[in-house]
């Protein structure tokens, strides 16, 4: 049996509102496998957002262990963890995040020049066209966010996502900007695309329909993940 990508042991983080302590996750514990989609749902407020942020290295947990590619980062320094979002790390951002002065191939290709993989100029344009192929925007490439449409800025960011292969996919409300015909179609490329490479992907979504499509879906309510025995309310 495959180690999981994602694994964390009574998991708690503490915030402070003004004067007032707020417990923002509660004794979270989870696991995540190779190639597995795990949608969370719940209101807003629920501690989604900040769980997501916890298992990237952007923020740190109070106390508990959070263990990402066989990594425990619960502790490490900021240089370290920036390292370990390179290596390990793909976001999906609601808010697509492209460099509106780069093209699309420019933006993807970013992303391995910051990952420093050790390939030539020539193999990293090669590994972002394939992305942007895959992602449908093969005759995209030059193309600069302000001549694509949402759904293809989308997918631009899609492609940066993984064209480094990341051990896990990071989506907060991906689709969240995009009509419900082109967010099924991204969304479904996210899911292929991750599948394929192996990739663990955590997904917030408000969307009880794309929750239903994951392989697993998790609740968060006041701090506290659980499982979600029954479809998602609509």
């Amino acid at each position: 049996m495959r180690s999981p990508v994602v694994a964390t042991s009574a998991l708690n983080l503490h915030l402070q509102s003004g004067k007032t302590p707020l417990h923002i996750l509660k004794d979270i514990e989870f696991a995540i496998a190779p190639g597995e989609v795990v949608a969370v749902v719940g209101p807003s407020g629920s501690g989604k957002t900040s769980l997501l942020m916890v298992l990237g290295g952007l923020e740190q947990a109070t106390n508990g262990s959070v263990s990402v590619a066989g990594t425990t980062i619960s502790g490490r320094s900021e240089d370290e963890l920036a390292m370990f979002r390179r290596d390990n790390l793909g976001i999906l951002f609601q808010n697509f995040h492209l460099i509106p002065s780069m093209t699309a191939l420019e933006n993807v290709a970013l992303a391995l020049e910051i990952a420093e993989t050790g390939q030539s100029h020539a193999q990293i344009m090669e590994a972002a066209t394939a992305a942007l192929t895959a992602v449908g925007l093969g005759d995209r490439l030059d193309h600069r966010p302000s001549a694509l449409s949402g759904g293809e800025q989308q997918r631009v960011g899609l492609a940066r996502a993984i064209v480094n292969r990341p051990n896990l996919l990071l989506a907060d409300e991906p689709t969240g900007n995009l009509d419900q015909d082109t967010g099924a179609r991204v969304i479904e490329m996210m899911f292929a695309l991750a599948r394929d490479n192996g990739t663990a992907v955590f997904l917030i979504t408000h969307d009880p329909a794309l929750a239903r499509r994951a392989d697993r879906v998790l609740s968060m309510n006041h701090g506290q993940l659980s499982a979600v025995t029954q479809s998602p309310p609509a």
